[in-house]
């Protein structure tokens, strides 16, 4: 069953909602670009780009956005340690 997906914060460019889409994919939390009516050359003219976050994640995610992932604890995942 797919879960449903939701915004979890709007952007005027690519460039920051990219951003924001690694600093969640950093705290592993899978997140989608969603830009029905972006315009390359004209960021932000036809509306905001949208990134989406599964449901269950969306509190994870805000959290995540706000203040930041745990970068100590995403290097000891990395490193193999618990």
């Amino acid at each position: 069953m797919n879960e449903e997906l939701v915004t979890v914060s709007t952007h005027p460019n690519m460039v920051e909602a990219e951003l924001a889409k690694s600093i969640l994919e950093l705290a592993r939390i899978e997140a989608f670009i969603h830009a029905p009516h972006a315009n390359a050359l004209y960021p932000g003219v036809l509306g905001e780009i949208m990134l989406q976050v599964k449901a269950s994640d969306l509190q994870e995610a805000k959290r995540v956005l706000e203040e930041g992932p745990d970068l100590e604890e995403e290097e000891e995942t990395m490193n193999g340690e618990q």
